[in-house]
């Protein structure tokens, strides 16, 4: 009885043991907590687990503004730690971080996604882990407080080619310039834009466009930046391709140094650029007299021609607005709106101009158009037409200057 009692006991923690799941732990360590401009700092995310990855684990991007994200060769490799006596497999990810302006910078909190094998089954896991918020800070090294731009190196040199005659041109020849900017121990985007534009008649300048490349030595971030402008001569004078110096501040001597191309003049033997058109003084008087002209026109037109205009058109419209031409437009929208109330408006607005002549005829029409509308009794006649010819009849003997006393009588059947 005492031997089963304590394997039901051995069972129960077994099985309790075997039911628990081991979590992931992540861990992410910066190699310091501050660095200068343009210098890296190292960020090392590790994940562990208890088994194996069947792959490897998703690492997030840590790019965030004004930081370079770099990762090295070989930037993720296997690692292994002994938790709690056993050993637990892991995978860690080295992100170089290169700070573009000095101050503080966070990346903020991420996830990493990873699948791993279950220490029972041996069956895949997937799980998520977080990266909390990680902080650091970055300033200008002492020394290089003017420099601008500001750019933190281990070693920087320029370097240029230039194809093409070099002292003198004819009208369209050309010369190439190729300015070359290496830099080791950053990122060649803190290298500036080198060639300056050309100030001359004498050329015409076609710069293509610029290239950067970037290379890892040994964890060791080095580029270039390559610029090229060729030039084709246009007419008589110089050509100065202008000496160009870029200061930067050595991390190795902890000094700023400067490096310089020379530039070169090239004289350029062609017909003087034609000069620029000039006005004369008699032309310059003749548009100023123009300028005054066009004013005192506009003026006298404001002042004198305006006000005139402005009252006839107003005596315009209100001579159209009570016209008989008007009012008879008035009676002829009325109807094709089929608008009753409207139409008598109209109508008798209509018969005002119109002194002599009879309404009866139209107030017939419009009592059938009424009774049509509003009565009971149904008639195979359309009272509107009826009403708008004896309008259109109407208004026709007013205009041969005709009165008229004509009544027209209902329809027998309305």
């Amino acid at each position: 009885m005492t031997r089963i009692l304590a394997f039901l006991i051995l069972s129960v923690f077994t099985g309790g043991a075997a039911a628990q799941t081991v979590d992931p732990i992540v861990t992410a360590e910066l190699s310091a907590q501050s660095t200068v401009v343009g210098q890296p700092v190292i960020l090392r995310v590790t994940v562990l687990v208890p088994t194996w990855f069947p792959e490897p684990p998703s690492y997030p991007s840590m790019e965030e503004p004004n930081l370079i994200v770099r990762l090295p060769e070989r930037a993720s490799s296997p690692t292994s730690k002994q938790i709690d006596g056993e050993t637990w497999s892991g995978i860690t990810r080295a992100y170089r971080i290169y700070p573009m302006v000095p101050g503080e910078f966070v990346l903020p909190q991420r996830t990493i996604a990873l699948t791993y094998a279950d220490p029972d089954t041996s069956q895949p896991i997937e799980a998520e882990v977080t990266v909390d918020a990680i902080r650091f800070a970055s300033q200008v090294p002492q020394g290089a407080e003017d420099l601008s731009p500001l750019i933190v190196a281990e070693s920087f040199t320029l370097s240029e080619t230039i194809d093409g005659a070099q002292d003198t041109l004819a009208q369209g020849d050309a010369l190439t310039r190729q300015v070359t900017a290496t830099i080791s121990g950053t990122s060649a985007l803190f290298i500036p834009p080198l060639i300056p534009a050309l100030v001359s008649d004498a050329a015409r300048a076609y710069p293509k466009d610029p290239s950067v490349q970037e290379s890892t030595n040994r964890g060791v971030l080095s580029g270039t930046r390559r610029e090229t402008v060729s030039y084709v001569a246009q007419f008589g004078g110089t050509v100065e391709l202008a000496p160009i110096s870029v200061e930067w501040f050595n991390t190795g001597t902890n000094t700023v140094e400067t490096a310089t191309v020379a530039g070169t003049t090239v004289k350029v033997d062609a017909p003087a650029a034609p000069a620029a058109a000039q006005m004369s003084r008699r032309q310059m008087a003749v548009i100023l007299a123009g300028a005054i002209l066009l004013g005192l026109i506009s003026w006298v037109a404001k002042t004198y021609l305006v006000p005139p205009l402005a009252h006839l058109k107003a005596t315009r419209k209100r001579a159209w607005l009570t016209s008989e031409p008007y009012a008879a437009r008035r009676v002829q929208q009325a109807i094709t709106s089929r608008d009753l109330a409207g139409a008598h408006r109209a109508i008798a607005r209509w018969f005002a101009k119109c002194p002599g002549f009879n309404p009866d005829c139209l107030d017939i029409a419009l009592a059938g158009v009424g009774r049509q509308a509003y009565g009971t009794t149904q008639t195979n006649t359309d009272a509107w037409m009826i009403l708008s010819a004896e309008f259109t009849d109407l208004r026709a003997a007013h205009l041969a200057g005709r009165a008229t006393n004509k009544v027209s009588l209902p329809p027998l059947n309305g």
